[in-house]
């Protein structure tokens, strides 16, 4: 047995109706059953969360929601990876897990088809922003849901007003392109007082999965790569000359530069508001500004990146389940996390509205541009992108940008590559 699996919630939770087949309704499969005066039973949930896409239950409003529930949540560790407690025999009820682990989750059959509880449970998929149903359904030949996001991860350009005030460059604004952005680059990479500031730096791997051009890494009718053409040459040229920029070679972490040093001018990567008040006592003076884009795009926006629920094939409590899950995506809870910094990811005027709201340092910033990235149309999703995209993130865009191949040379070597691993991972039947 796994030592340390269990860390207890010791939360009592609610079911949403009488009509859980756990809780001592007249007819359990009717959702509309009136409920008896019989006390519903207790019920534990086994709920997995992985430490990247944590659970962050409102504990407060689920204690007061759900009373006879009782979470037992395992956290991803170095003992408790999800193929431990499945090899376990442990049965899961809920999995709180992150977009790139789609296909292993349901390789693992931790992924069941929603659509018969949205149905029986009356919930409104309309209430998501718009893209966020089709992305989904997207990564099943069927249409099927097979998992349900709570949070989006927009991305903005973070910019540190003090050097653009330094050089007198104007900042950034919402509607840049990404040309826009290298201009602007090139004019606050400069020397001074001994000290090199930076124009612009990017975190590789979440602007390679939010692929705003659209494009397709691997084919899925014949599982090969696609990323020797164009497009993906369009990408790698675009993003790799910002650190071909004299003094602007990524030296040091996007997020430390930005918010600790305080010498990158701009940034662009997963949400670092978590780390804006310690950085505003540190003295930054900071804004933000809607996500650059790529002139004359017509993909719609970004690809959706985003922590979602699921529950298991062969959960035993899965009306529960749902009603849990169907409850963190209310108003209610919602506003709560937005409040906190977290994006909702439904389109409720009061949930935006409060997004950041109980946050030092945000008040009078530019949190409007957290809203204006959209979801594009999905691409055709397939079990072997995350190796495409890993190869073109961490190796590809590198060597292009380290000026050790040209463009082409570096796509076909990456497609080369993946090719080789999808064969792999085939051969061995994943």
């Amino acid at each position: 047995m796994m030592k340390n699996r269990w860390i207890t919630a010791g939360m009592a939770l609610v079911l949403l109706s009488a009509c859980s087949g756990n809780n001592g309704s007249a007819n359990k499969n009717d959702p509309a059953a009136p409920p008896t005066n019989e006390p519903p039973k207790p019920v534990t949930l086994n709920v997995f969360t992985d430490a990247s896409a944590t659970i962050d239950m409102e504990q407060e409003l689920l204690q007061k929601k759900f009373p006879h529930i009782t979470l037992n949540i395992i956290k991803n560790g170095k003992d408790t990876r999800i193929e431990n407690v499945v090899a376990s025999g442990q049965q899961l009820d809920l999995i709180n897990h992150s977009m790139g682990s789609i296909w292993k989750l349901l390789d693992l059959r931790l992924l069941s088809d929603l659509t018969p509880y949205i149905g029986k449970y009356k919930f409104d998929l309309n209430q998501y922003i718009p893209g966020v149903v089709e992305s989904m359904r997207s990564y099943s030949d069927k249409g099927e849901l097979l998992a349900l996001p709570y949070e989006l991860n927009s991305s903005v350009l973070f910019y540190n007003k003090s050097i653009f005030n330094k050089f007198g460059v104007p900042y950034p604004k919402d509607g840049m392109t990404w040309d826009d952005v290298y201009e602007l680059a090139r004019r606050v990479t400069k020397q001074d007082g001994g000290v090199q500031y930076k124009g612009f730096q990017f975190q590789h791997q979440n602007l390679t999965w939010k692929n705003q051009l659209g494009l397709p890494v691997v084919d899925a009718q014949t599982n090969k790569a696609l990323v020797q053409n164009d497009g993906w040459k369009r990408f790698l040229e675009t993003m790799g000359r910002f650190y071909s920029i004299p003094g602007n070679e990524p030296i040091g972490g996007d997020t430390d530069n930005f918010l600790k040093t305080q010498i990158l001018a701009m940034r662009v990567g997963p949400n670092i508001l978590s780390g804006i008040p310690e950085a505003v006592k540190a003295g930054l003076d900071w804004d933000v500004a809607s996500v650059p884009v790529y002139a004359g795009s017509t993909s719609g926006g970004s690809q959706l990146i985003a922590p979602f629920y699921s529950i298991p094939v062969g959960g035993a409590n899965k009306d529960a389940a749902f009603q849990v899950m169907a409850f963190l995506l209310s108003p209610e809870v919602q506003i709560v996390k937005s409040k906190s910094g977290k994006m909702p990811i439904i389109n409720d005027p009061a949930a935006m509205k409060a997004f950041a709201a109980d946050m030092e340092g945000i008040q009078g910033k530019n949190m409007g541009a957290f809203f204006k990235e959209t979801i594009g149309k999905p691409i055709k999703a397939t079990r072997f992108d995350a190796i495409a995209k890993d190869e073109l993130w961490g190796k590809t865009l590198k060597d292009y940008y380290e000026q050790k191949k040209d463009a082409n040379t570096a796509l076909r070597e990456a497609e080369d590559a993946i090719n080789k691993k999808i064969a792999e991972q085939v051969q061995m039947g994943k």
